[in-house]
């Protein structure tokens, strides 16, 4: 098993094809002290993980690939069932996921960045306008869907009790309404529990902040926080406690009100060390409402918000 400072070298190397010697900039990038650097490098030329060309390029080999693969995500699951009334009236006739803005449905950046990343597993709880998600067959038609046909009398913990046998073994969570700017905020290799997040002063959304590295405090509206991307990966032992949390959960009278994310962020906080995965504002866009998406998309017709 590689340590934490072995997988973001290695995966760093994987991105760039190769390094050369230039500690600072690999430091500076992966915000890892050089002295770590070169001590993990060291070690990694020993167990034949890495290789020195001519010229002084450092390039990952066979072997280097092959022990990343335990870290490799093979599945994705999208919650998309919700209706997004905010959005109305664009989603009159199809839900907020499938909206188009500029010519490309809002699901297919989150899509086309998950098969950039090798994932194909990738399942889809859909729920309002169900039917308008077979759409996607024609471009994507290895998608799997599951229907909610509770989305409108529970909250999204009823979505994740849908596809509980396909969150297992590592998988992204992820909600279906982000449109996502920068593809590489999903990656092809993931070592812990994370959700991603952008740094705020202050925030009125739903947000969390961190101490010794794991996320704490997670709230709606917030200050010296990170804002809450609906973007998340949970490791195989942590889908096992998701299943069994979010069931025990889910047969009480009060849980099936409850987001889903509320129970290891919250309620069984205890049981979960959930990293915050910093990402950028602009790498994902969440359009709240027909306003925003009128500004984006100007071949929507604006309408009066009186």
């Amino acid at each position: 098993m590689l340590n934490r400072y072995q997988f973001e070298l290695l995966i760093y190397i994987d991105k760039q094809h190769y390094i050369f010697n230039n500690y600072k900039k690999v430091s500076d990038e992966l915000k890892i002290s050089q002295n770590i650097i070169r001590k993990q490098e060291r070690k990694l030329l020993a167990l034949k993980l890495l290789q020195v060309h001519d010229g002084g390029r450092i390039s990952l080999t066979p072997r280097g690939f092959s022990s990343l693969e335990p870290y490799r995500v093979k599945r994705a699951v999208i919650m998309g069932a919700g209706f997004g009334s905010r959005m109305m009236p664009a989603t009159k006739d199809c839900p907020k996921p499938m909206v188009k803005v500029n010519g490309k449905r809002i699901i297919e950046t989150q899509l086309d960045a998950l098969i950039d990343a090798g994932i194909k597993d990738i399942t889809i709880v859909r729920g309002y306008k169900k039917e308008k998600y077979n759409e996607l067959l024609d471009k994507y038609p290895f998608l799997k869907f599951i229907d909610n046909d509770d989305y409108d009398k529970t909250n999204n913990i009823s979505s994740v009790m849908k596809v509980l046998d396909k969150i297992k073994g590592g998988t992204y969570l992820n909600e279906a309404d982000l449109y996502i700017t920068n593809p590489d905020v999903i990656t092809k290799y993931q070592y812990t529990s994370n959700i991603l997040g952008s740094y705020s002063l202050e925030t009125d959304d739903w947000s969390f902040r961190m101490k010794d590295g794991h996320i704490v405090d997670y709230q709606q509206g917030n200050t010296y926080c990170y804002n809450y991307y609906g973007v998340s990966y949970w490791t195989a032992e942590d889908c096992d406690k998701l299943r069994r949390d979010w069931s025990e959960v889910y047969s009480t009278k009060e849980g099936k009100q409850l987001f889903w994310e509320f129970i290891p962020l919250k309620l069984r906080h205890d049981n979960y060390q959930v990293e915050i995965r910093q990402c950028a504002k602009k790498d994902i866009m969440e359009i709240d409402n027909y306003y925003e998406l009128a500004a984006l998309d100007k071949s929507y017709p604006k309408i009066s918000s009186k």
